[in-house]
């Protein structure tokens, strides 16, 4: 093949389709208004058919004022590509059907033809926002409307015109699919991108880097204002890599982290902070429930027998109740610190110290 598909996995189509839309919604909002705009300007040729005021043609090329006022509002307050794609295709085809009205007062409508080709290119042009598969749906319509645009007020030719259309749909359709493909190869390595800046490579955990995106814009407070903090570290690790060398060192912390996604929900955020050392970030979750979860990892390292090598954890605990998140993983560092102090395998709360 000249192009090969690029696959977008099912689960990411819906954040595929969202970024393709946030990146062009701007240009398919101009598209929009410049359409409809054009369809007001052709009132002037209304006019000039007539040589004065085409009363009879008022109507039906300002008809698309209110539509278009409706979508202007609409496309300030709703982002989502579900809503907005197809809103913007109705725009285009509400100028079509304008078309369609005027062109049973228009006494010489054989020049509507290149109203239909302009429209062909409103569309391509419209539709690099959209999946293309509504926007094929959806171009399709508009083969329709030509075609009752013609027999509405009988011309001829008929056969050839929708013959040219046609072609001009595949056209438009391959366009669409050929951009698709290629907004799509960006796509995934934007997404690779991101997975590398905001992934350990050796574990898969999140790196520091995400705790900048749970907070509010600007600022070092969560986006959420109860979440139980659960930080924990490997006790004697500089003696295992001394003893047993680093890769089994680095063994021993992707293992670690297994167990941490085996105890988690999928809402919890595991963060590798440096070395052995983790932070759980469990949302909602006050201290009792927290220091379950803690408890839950700490038992099932202690118990686990098919390490590497044997080692233990300690787990610091504290309860995020709002502002600076820093504090919060402050305290848990000092649970933690009483924690190796005390006993090299303990769940220590701050709040309980």
């Amino acid at each position: 093949m000249l192009v090969k598909p690029v696959v977008i996995p099912k689960e990411k189509r819906s954040d595929f389709y969202q970024c393709k839309y946030d990146h062009f919604k701007n240009l398919t909002l101009w598209i929009v208004v410049i359409a409809c705009l054009i369809e007001m300007v052709f009132f002037v040729s209304d006019c000039g058919s007539v040589n004065g005021l085409s009363t009879d043609t008022i109507l039906s090329r300002f008809s698309i004022v209110v539509p278009l006022l409706i979508y202007i509002f609409v496309f300030k307050h709703v982002s989502s590509y579900k809503i907005m794609a197809p809103f913007s295709y109705v725009m285009i085809h509400a100028c079509m059907l304008s078309v369609i009205w005027t062109s049973t007062y228009i006494s010489n409508p054989t020049n509507l033809r290149e109203s239909f080709l302009i429209m062909h290119i409103v569309f391509m042009v419209a539709g690099i926002s959209a999946p293309k598969g509504l926007h094929c749906f959806f171009h399709l319509l508009m083969i329709g409307e030509i075609v009752l645009t013609l027999y509405l007020n009988n011309i001829g030719g008929i056969d050839t015109i929708i013959s040219l259309d046609g072609a001009g749909l595949v056209g438009v359709c391959s366009f669409e699919f050929i951009f698709e493909n290629a907004y799509a190869e960006q796509y995934n390595i934007q997404k690779k991108l991101e997975d590398l800046s905001l992934h350990d490579q050796l574990t898969g955990a999140f790196n520091r880097s995400k705790l900048s995106m749970l907070c509010m814009e600007e600022t070092n407070e969560l986006v959420f204002k109860n979440a139980g903090f659960i930080l924990l570290d490997i006790n004697e690790f500089k003696k295992i890599n001394e003893n047993f060398g680093h890769d089994v060192g680095d063994q021993i912390i992707q293992e670690l982290y297994e167990i941490i996604k085996v105890c988690t929900r999928g809402d919890d955020v595991c963060i590798r902070m440096g070395g052995e050392q983790f932070l759980i970030i469990v949302p909602n979750q006050g201290l009792a429930r927290t220091k379950e979860i803690g408890e839950r990892i700490r038992s099932k390292v202690a118990k686990k027998t098919d390490f590497a090598c044997t080692f233990k954890i300690s787990v610091g605990v504290s309860v995020y109740k709002g502002g600076d998140y820093h504090v919060t993983i402050n305290l848990a560092d000092k649970a933690l610190k009483f924690a190796k102090e005390n006993d090299v395998n303990m769940v220590v709360a701050y709040e309980d110290m």
